[in-house]
């Protein structure tokens, strides 16, 4: 509301008080509340991927594991086939006569002891 000073006067006087505009308020609680909760949730995120990536990586893991397990089974394998190759009676045979000129016993030298 506005009023005029008397006739000599050029100044206008506001009489009204000035509206105090309120600014938005924050209310801290509820600030309180969703930081924690954004918290929480990106917590949460964070560890659920951090558990797959490790579900993934034991995965892995798992499946060298197996390969490696396929593999040492079949150079077993191959060293027992290997092992009985060499044990061969018809081998160890053929050794002491062409290699070590052995003969065999005529039976006079065999002595049986019981």
């Amino acid at each position: 509301m506005l009023q005029s000073l008397p006739k000599g006067e050029d100044r206008i006087l506001w009489t009204e008080k000035a509206s105090k505009r309120k600014g938005i308020g924050i209310n801290l609680p509820l600030l309180l509340f969703f930081s924690l909760f954004l918290l929480l949730f990106i917590g949460g995120s964070l560890f659920y991927v951090w558990s797959r990536i490790q579900v993934i990586h034991l995965g892995y893991e798992i499946s060298n594991a197996l390969k490696e397990r396929k593999t040492l089974a079949e150079t077993n394998k191959r060293m027992r086939l290997e092992v009985t190759t060499l044990k061969s009676y018809a081998r160890i045979e053929k050794i002491a006569v062409e290699e070590l000129k052995m003969v065999k016993p005529k039976p006079d030298q065999v002595i049986v002891i019981r």
